[in-house]
């Protein structure tokens, strides 16, 4: 994502003045860190900035509104979390493609992809922005995909309604399901 597209579109949204005055790599890697230094409202400020790639997110849908989570240990929270199977788009990869290769490795499905919305995960700090699809129409694969080497997944099917149930009483805790799941229950009329 280009840094210059996130000012300006902070600039319309704060309709304040924004000037970038300098960018500057602080560590690389497949998530980097970079310092800004930019003017808002007459002063001059520094940010640390997270680059990281966009990401999908994917709530699979059975007809009998069951839906398909994915429990997996995180090792920033110390905890195994339970969350939509989502994960990063690889170059080349259009979201659509992205989330078809996610659905595979994680949950061993295949469906038609609606899209839902498209978020910033943590807009203070970092430019990841994920793409939120439906998947309707699922069809079981033979063989799951190859899970990458820090996954250690486990797949849970669970009615929506237990879901949302759990997103309310903060037993999911991952804020992408939390508002992936709830989008999805109203716009579905649960």
């Amino acid at each position: 994502m280009n840094e210059k597209l996130t000012i300006l579109e902070m600039q319309k949204i704060n309709k304040q003045k924004v000037k970038l005055l300098s960018t500057k790599k602080v560590y690389p890697g497949d998530i980097s860190i970079r310092l800004d230094r930019f003017e808002l409202n007459k002063k001059i400020l520094e940010k640390e900035i997270v680059e990281h790639s966009p990401s999908v997110g994917i709530i699979p849908v059975f007809d009998d509104h069951n839906i398909i989570l994915v429990s997996q240990y995180r090792p920033a929270t110390k905890k195994t979390i339970l969350e939509i199977p989502a994960g990063n788009i690889e170059k080349g990869e259009t979201p659509k493609q992205a989330a078809l290769r996610e659905m595979t490795e994680e949950i061993s499905y295949t469906g038609k992809l609606a899209p839902l919305l498209r978020w910033y995960l943590a807009p203070g700090y970092c430019t990841e922005v994920m793409q939120i699809f439906i998947a309707t129409r699922l069809k079981k694969l033979k063989a799951r995909g190859k899970l990458d080497e820090d996954e250690n997944i486990t797949i849970k099917r669970m009615k929506l309604i237990t879901a949302i149930k759990k997103c309310i009483s903060g037993e999911i805790v991952d804020c992408k399901t939390v508002a992936a799941l709830l989008t999805y229950a109203k716009i579905s009329g649960l």
